[in-house]
């Protein structure tokens, strides 16, 4: 486990170090590809507060494949835009938190930017495995982060097809892991 840590520099690189960690200690819970059940990580640096969504594609389409029919397509249009708004996650308002940036990469839902960021336009083949995932990165600025307490997650609400979420966050005081339930939603923080 990790120990209390002080971050300095670029939040992606604080991210970029705490996954790797993170995949390191407990590969198979977050490699796992579980329906219901998605991985949050939370990372502290400052004032700045990156959040990201890891999950099968199931639990916000339920289905996993390239949109089939009308309604597939409005489906997933939809769910696209929900996982691009801004109400997902809710911070502690005296933190003053705004979103600056957010990032999705799924194949299926936003097919032309892949891991890193990279775009480039081909076929998509989505029987390699029958399985998608999708990623959902959040930056948010705090104007007072010292009053960041708590992370309501609205993720249960956005998406029946969540059962659990894994929590894993890094704070200025150390490391703390959660599990997120539809009847226990909120992340402490401190």
């Amino acid at each position: 486990m990790l120990k209390a840590v002080k971050f300095g520099g670029a939040l992606a690189l604080v991210f970029g170090l705490f996954n790797t960690v993170m995949a390191a200690e407990d590969h198979a819970q977050h490699a796992a590809h579980v329906h219901g059940v998605g991985n949050l990580e939370v990372v502290l640096d400052g004032n700045m507060v990156f959040i990201a969504l890891e999950s099968p594609l199931y639990n916000v389409l339920g289905f996993e494949h390239a949109p089939k029919t009308d309604a597939q397509r409005v489906l997933a249009r939809r769910v696209t835009n929900i996982l691009k708004a801004n109400g997902l996650f809710s911070l502690t308002r005296d933190a003053q938190c705004r979103r600056s940036s957010h990032n999705l990469v799924s194949d299926i839902l936003n097919p032309h930017t892949h891991e890193g960021g990279h775009s480039h336009s081909h076929d998509h083949d989505d029987t390699h495995s029958g399985h998608s995932d999708l990623r959902a990165e959040y930056q948010f600025e705090c104007r007072k982060p010292e009053l960041l307490t708590d992370i309501l997650v609205r993720v249960f609400q956005q998406f029946s097809g969540f059962t659990e979420l894994h929590v894993q966050a890094v704070l200025p005081s150390g490391q703390i892991g959660a599990k997120l339930t539809p009847n226990e939603s909120t992340l402490v923080l401190k």
